[in-house]
């Protein structure tokens, strides 16, 4: 396949057509969702469009999303470069492939405890039920293990919290404390 070019065009979101047979389910409560997503990290996906009727093959819920949020011009691309059949298809692979694979829960287990300040169900996600479920998860696979190894660095200034540290972890069964000093 040659090189396509994609441009981006700002269209009037109201000269924009739904796909009449999107497989792809919007809820009301996924439309909040998409709004939330918007307000908080602005709008940073184009809608792909095609045709003289600038039917939407991709991104039908947030066209729904900002209409709701009062756009009035969007950025789209043009996807007139695809054949009516390369068209429909597209539209049933660009929706499903995003479901294919899961997410990696040790490094999302990571990125929600950094990102704590962000309030993420606001965007459909559950995040105390997550973290617990991690939790849960990563005890099982831990326990059969006898021993887990933490490397921690500190700060020679912070002397005296260290040592208290160190003391407060001697009192607990199971710890062993190995330091080494460079």
């Amino acid at each position: 396949m040659k090189d396509i070019i994609l441009e981006v065009v700002y269209m009037n979101i109201n000269e924009l057509t739904l796909f009449y047979n999107n497989s792809k389910i919007h809820t009301k409560e996924q439309i909040t969702h998409i709004k939330n997503s918007i307000q908080a990290f602005g709008f940073n996906d184009p809608i792909g469009i095609s045709g003289k009727e600038n039917i939407v093959l991709e991104g039908n819920g947030r066209v729904e999303a900002l209409k709701s949020l009062g756009y009035e011009k969007v950025p789209c691309i043009r996807l007139d470069h695809l054949s009516a059949d390369e068209q429909q298809a597209y539209v049933i692979a660009h929706n499903s492939t995003n479901l294919e694979t899961g997410l990696d829960d040790g490094i999302l287990y990571q990125e929600l405890k950094q990102l704590q300040k962000y309030d993420f169900s606001d965007f459909g996600i559950d995040i105390d039920k997550y973290l617990k479920t991690l939790v849960r998860v990563q005890q099982r696979i831990l326990k059969p293990l006898k021993k887990v190894h933490y490397l921690i660095s500190m700060d020679i200034n912070l002397n005296d919290k260290v040592a208290e540290l160190i003391c407060a972890l001697k009192r607990i069964d199971g710890v062993e404390i190995e330091s080494t000093i460079n």
